[in-house]
């Protein structure tokens, strides 16, 4: 199984590309712990990845909400402007 994500701005350069595939053998997971999966596999955006927001299908998601390798999911860093 494999969760294809998609992923936004700084986070995109340095995790090789805008859409990464994470093999893994959970069907469904938490929020948390797919940041905790993504985490480990780039170790280098760890930070960056911890205040992130997550996106399942297209809405905002919560740390608790569970994602599926069925989901569209997309990664979104902080941004900050003036």
């Amino acid at each position: 199984m494999k969760y294809h994500i998609q992923v936004f701005a700084g986070l995109a350069e340095q995790m090789g590309g805008p859409i990464i595939t994470v093999p893994t053998d959970q069907e469904t997971m938490t929020i948390v712990a797919l940041k905790d999966l993504l985490s480990e596999r780039f170790p280098e955006v760890a930070a960056q990845l911890r205040g992130s927001f997550v996106a399942r299908n297209q809405a905002y998601a919560t740390p608790e909400d569970l994602v599926s390798i069925y989901d569209e999911i997309a990664i979104i860093p902080p941004v900050s402007g003036g």
